[in-house]
């Protein structure tokens, strides 16, 4: 309920027009620069990071690989660089951070958030930094450095906090530390539905049914599926880890890939209108991919 009321309250704040234009950026980096890093700390400070963790993280990049491969071949043959870079992007990460800690959540409780973060920054993060800011460039006829990506991705004040909690995992937090972390990170389900409420644009879908239908038909039907089939495949067992790496593959494309696409001028209508059909989506397939794999 808190998550479907804070999304409806950014609709219609947006519609309303009390406030600016542009308000939600403010909202983002406040999630992004504050409650974020505070819940990854609070999240994975003394979880233990085992190797079967790390591989189920990687399953996310095959997400993005599949649909960035296939662009790739499509684009050597005379394919639309704009409209099959916008899919790729926005079918193939994951909007694990924004949508996917509040619904992982909603459906899974605080101990799952554990898993659920470190999904989103070893999984999604990592995969938007490493792969596809580059994929993005290249389509674009762009020319850039691995350092340049390199040094974006280490500034991120998640994936510093992320590096924190795990050098202090042995390290107890003072009582008052620990309530301003949880305060802060409490903060990120409300403001990151809200945001999400607020970007809602429904003005590019006209004229690309059949492009958001295939685009979030891998995102959210076929990738959770193949990663399932993986997990199956090369764990043997189906816990809560397994069952939260699952859902997060089943996220809503990432806000972040609009962006990204936007800025590389990849048909970012078509980017918009992959994430504004496929957030509200989300919220119906993922808890029935949870409840799915509830019988694993």
């Amino acid at each position: 309920m808190l998550l479907l009321v804070c999304f409806f309250v950014g609709v219609l704040a947006r519609r309303s027009k009390a406030l600016p234009e542009d308000s939600h950026r403010a909202v983002n980096a406040w999630v992004m620069f504050v409650s974020l890093p505070a819940l990854v700390f609070r999240s994975i400070h003394g979880v233990k990071l085992d190797a079967p963790m790390l591989l189920s993280c990687a399953s996310l990049w095959l997400v993005f690989f599949v649909p960035a491969i296939v662009a790739l071949v499509l684009v050597r043959r005379g394919g639309d660089r704009g409209t099959l870079g916008a899919l790729a992007l926005c079918s193939g990460l994951s909007n694990t951070a924004f949508v996917g800690l509040p619904l992982i959540e909603a459906l899974g409780g605080k101990e799952a958030l554990g898993t659920a973060a470190v999904v989103d920054q070893l999984g999604s993060f990592f995969a938007l930094f490493l792969f596809a800011m580059p994929f993005a460039a290249y389509l674009a006829g762009q020319k850039t450095t691995g350092a340049q990506w390199l040094g974006k991705l280490v500034k991120s004040p998640a994936l510093i906090a992320l590096v924190l909690a795990v050098v202090l995992r042995d390290v107890v937090v003072p009582q008052a530390g620990t309530d301003v972390i949880n305060r802060l990170a409490d903060m990120l389900s409300p403001l990151a539905l809200a945001s999400i409420g607020w970007q809602l644009d429904l003005s590019a879908l006209p004229g690309n049914g059949q492009r958001i239908a295939l685009g979030l038909s891998w995102k959210l039907v076929l990738a959770p599926a193949m990663v399932l089939g993986l997990l199956l495949l090369f764990r043997g067992q189906f816990g809560l880890t397994e069952r939260v790496v699952v859902a997060q593959a089943a996220m809503a494309p990432m806000v972040t890939a609009g962006v990204v696409a936007a800025d590389h001028r990849l048909a970012p209508g078509l980017a918009a209108a992959l994430i504004a059909v496929g957030v509200p989506l989300s919220l119906v397939t993922v808890p029935v991919w949870w409840h799915v794999m509830g019988f694993l």
